[in-house]
């Protein structure tokens, strides 16, 4: 067997499809939460949530936390694929974008108390509990960006300067980076129509790392192929 090639075949695949899975379980609970066919400018998520069930609610926070362990074993197919780069910078850049996913699923959870603040008649209330639950979101966030950050930095490192089995040009749609968009761009996310705009804008982190895994498993099925010979 190359020694370029995983040892096992199946992992590459296995990866894939469990990071497919758990960022399909991710869009699926924020478009449970807000997803409308709105324009950019008239989605408004804290406003389409208190509208939903509380089971419906509840139901897309649970998601997150299931999402987020099929999306932290989806992380494994970094270190396979950057392993040839270095060992530990392989499984140190794999680690760190799969603690990224699991206090995302914390992070996800959290946001559902939205749905159930925004309900509250009473306007000075209901603006504590909202800034209170977004101090909280917030607080949990910034270690899931820290290792995002450093995680996603390790890649772009390895993948641009050694040589690894990570295609090259797949790091235009790494989603760590790819999902910002809706950050750096959010001006012209505002003026996309009815009624893709609501759907585009609310899932677009989520929808990112959906693109992403949807293209790298078919990738990296050659090396489940390869490596079996």
């Amino acid at each position: 067997m190359d020694k370029d090639l995983p040892a096992d075949p199946l992992l590459p695949r296995v990866c894939c499809l469990s990071g497919l899975l758990g960022s399909l379980l991710f869009l699926t609970g924020d478009m449970l939460w807000y997803g409308g066919w709105t324009s950019g400018a008239g989605f408004h998520s804290h406003a389409v949530m208190a509208q939903r069930p509380d089971a419906i609610i509840i139901l897309a926070a649970a998601l997150g936390p299931v999402a987020a362990l099929f999306s932290a074993v989806g992380m494994g197919i970094f270190f396979l694929t950057l392993e040839p780069a270095g060992r530990r910078l392989a499984a140190t850049a794999a680690a760190l974008l799969a603690v990224m996913m699991l206090i995302g699923g914390a992070y996800h959870a959290l946001y559902g108390c939205f749905g159930f603040t925004e309900r509250i008649q009473d306007a000075s209330i209901r603006q504590v509990l909202t800034a209170q639950v977004a101090a909280l979101r917030d607080g949990v966030s910034y270690p899931m960006y820290a290792a995002g950050v450093v995680g996603t930095l390790l890649v772009y490192a390895l993948a641009l300067t050694r040589r690894t089995r990570f295609p090259r040009w797949l790091v235009l749609l790494l989603p760590t980076t790819l999902s910002e968009a809706s950050t750096l761009f959010h001006a012209a996310f505002l003026t996309i129509p009815a009624p893709l705009g609501g759907w585009l804008l609310g899932g677009w982190i989520n929808g990112s790392f959906v693109l992403f895994f949807a293209i790298a498993t078919p990738v990296f099925w050659r090396l489940g192929a390869e490596g079996g010979t």
